[in-house]
């Protein structure tokens, strides 16, 4: 039972606005059932991204066989995906949060801080119409920006698909496309993520992982359905109230 519900908390938080990372955390710290190293946190993320490949079979085949669209994509996803790539490599962050013995302090922060962002969003621009950059304009710049951005998802509950959007819809991009460009940033990214683990740890495969894997590509899926839905119909507040209440329960604990 519990590595259904890791699979479906994994598959359902990866691609909603409400970090994946933050939840492994809070679920840990309150189930001893529970024993999760980073080896297994990184092969649940295998499951998710075939969740992203599925969803966007059509449009990623597409893409594979225009030549000039397919150079577009690969270059403002290669763009994106070099500030995550250096501070993971370079910097100690990453190690430094997973270690720390106030890790449930940091994730409450920063629950609250993307809760903020999701909610400042709604507000500010409503009945605004700023979405006017289509996939296709997509540049360096935007692709630079998002990148940064991120980066920041490192830090446990900020959610790496929801900082890409929200920076995406900051910067004009039309909401199809930025959920479009978030999940594609989340192929080479978790898949390098769980590469590196892999051979920095020389990870013995857990058989244990499989049904959590599995049931997480499912959930995913549904997941990227729910978050367009909820995206194309300004509804990303109710995320933000979510990411509050996480942050109270990671304080109090």
């Amino acid at each position: 039972m519990n590595d259904l519900l890791i699979g479906i908390i994994q598959g359902i938080t990866e691609f909603l606005p409400i970090s994946s990372s933050g939840h492994l955390v809070i679920f840990s710290s309150i189930s001893e059932a529970v024993d999760l190293n980073t080896n297994d946190i990184a092969f649940l993320h295998i499951g998710t991204l075939f969740s992203i490949l599925f969803f966007y079979r059509k449009r990623i085949s597409e893409t594979l066989v225009h030549k000039e669209e397919l150079q577009h994509t690969l270059k403002i996803i290669i763009i994106a995906i070099i500030p995550a790539v250096l501070v993971g490599l370079l910097s100690p962050i990453q190690e430094t949060i997973d270690n720390s013995e106030n890790l449930l302090t940091i994730t409450g922060l920063a629950y609250l801080c993307f809760a903020s962002l999701l909610l400042f969003y709604e507000l500010s621009m409503k009945n605004k119409e700023t979405e006017s950059v289509l996939f296709k304009n997509i540049n360096s710049k935007h692709a630079l920006v998002i990148g940064l951005a991120q980066a920041i998802a490192l830090v446990p509950g900020v959610s790496r698909s929801g900082i890409t959007l929200m920076v995406g819809l900051y910067l004009g991009i039309r909401k199809a496309d930025a959920i479009y460009f978030s999940l594609l940033l989340g192929i080479p990214t978790i898949f390098g993520a769980w590469l590196l683990t892999f051979i920095e740890t020389s990870y013995a495969f857990n058989p244990g992982i499989v049904i959590p894997v599995l049931v997480a590509s499912i959930s995913g899926f549904l997941a990227i359905k729910l978050l367009v839905s909820f995206t194309l119909n300004a509804k990303l507040k109710y995320f933000g109230f979510y990411c509050l209440l996480l942050s109270v329960i990671c304080f109090i604990n």
